[in-house]
């Protein structure tokens, strides 16, 4: 499991970071786009902002500008780009939310657009964690797309073999730029290795979207406060849900299972599973450094070898795609197992 920033790295950058934010609400054809040596500027009134990417493809979705197109053509001639976007915003009239943070635009977002704010989770749901099985955080991100936190209980685990113990909580993610709400996904972590797991397919993820009632103004759109109360119970509710110890054996049953399950060859079976997922070169190699440093020839071995890999990743969000990828591996792998189709599964095994 990859590590970031601690718990208290977090609340600290997220409560700086709350200082300076700065919502605006405004007609889309009084939008305007100039690019100078600092990159490409979103004008609101006498203000301008750099649009981070984020805030970029949202612009060229609204627009229906492709944004493969922006980001090619950007580089070699911004003003073509600023002809394009300030060309499809005057023929939009819609109003738009556009989120602001220090100089930076980092969201363009629609007027039904519905407010949890990172420094409202943090304050909700740090103080729930002592009161929820022994919950802590054991890592932590924050990117210009999303916050992450991942949980675990040291009293909800179970071992799959003897000393390899399994630890049960939740991955928790929450959006203020439009790419996904509050969303709690059970997590797992295994102690002997520190891989991280998290796992979708096994319980599905709670989601809280940002969508409320539709507004006009900016004051209106600030008064959609948060209700701490429900946001609360939500919150709660999704936590026990993926610490229920009848939801977690299952997965703890189908990991002893794929214990069981012969790799036959693994070279194939990891480029197989690098197309199918892909993974690049550098993430095919490693998985197959860990996997021959395991010494584990089964199914759980492998998948152990994808999920130790995402700590060797470059960023924290490709480290939590890599671990979503073993979990995929290791409920695809078993389920064909029971079937009988065990060729099924990227050529996997034996």
């Amino acid at each position: 499991m990859k590590t970031d920033m601690t718990v208290e790295q977090l609340v600290s950058k997220v409560n700086d970071l709350a200082l300076i934010k700065r919502d605006y609400c405004v007609d889309a054809n009084n939008l305007v786009v100039h690019s100078d040596c600092m990159g490409s500027k979103l004008c609101i009134g006498d203000s301008s902002y750099i649009m981070q990417e984020n805030a970029k493809k949202q612009l060229a979705s609204l627009c229906n500008i492709p944004y493969s197109y922006i980001n090619r053509i950007g580089g070699r001639h911004p003003e073509l780009v600023d002809i394009n976007f300030n060309t499809a915003l005057q023929d939009i009239s819609s109003t738009r939310l556009i989120r602001t943070v220090g100089q930076y635009a980092r969201a363009v977002l629609s007027d039904k657009y519905r407010r949890f704010e990172n420094e409202d989770v943090l304050k909700t749901l740090l103080p729930m964690l002592e009161n929820y099985k022994g919950l802590s955080v054991v890592s932590s991100s924050l990117t210009d797309a999303k916050m992450y936190l991942k949980v675990v209980s040291a009293k909800e685990e179970a071992e799959v073999r003897v000393g390899d113990v399994i630890q049960f909580g939740a991955l928790i993610t929450n959006s203020e730029v439009g790419m996904g709400g509050i969303a709690i996904t059970p997590f797992c972590l295994r102690l002997v290795c520190t891989n991280g797991m998290t796992l979708p397919k096994y319980n599905k993820s709670v989601r809280h979207i940002h969508l409320g009632k539709k507004f006009t103004t900016i004051e209106e759109y600030e008064a959609s406060t948060v209700d701490e109360d429900e946001l609360f119970s939500r919150v709660s509710i999704s936590l026990l849900s993926a610490l229920d110890p009848l939801y977690y054996m299952k997965v703890i049953e189908k990991m002893k299972l794929a214990a069981e399950i012969r790799v036959v060859d693994y070279q194939d079976s990891i480029d197989k599973v690098a197309k199918h997922f892909g993974l690049d070169e550098e993430e095919r190699l490693r998985i197959i450094h860990h996997y021959l440093a395991e010494h584990d020839t089964t199914l759980y071995g492998f998948v152990n070898a994808v999920t130790r890999s995402a700590q060797d990743s470059l960023t924290y969000v490709r480290a939590t795609e890599l671990e979503k990828i073993g979990s995929d591996i290791l409920y695809e792998g078993v389920k064909a197992a029971n079937r009988g189709d065990e060729s099924e599964v990227f050529g996997l095994l034996s």
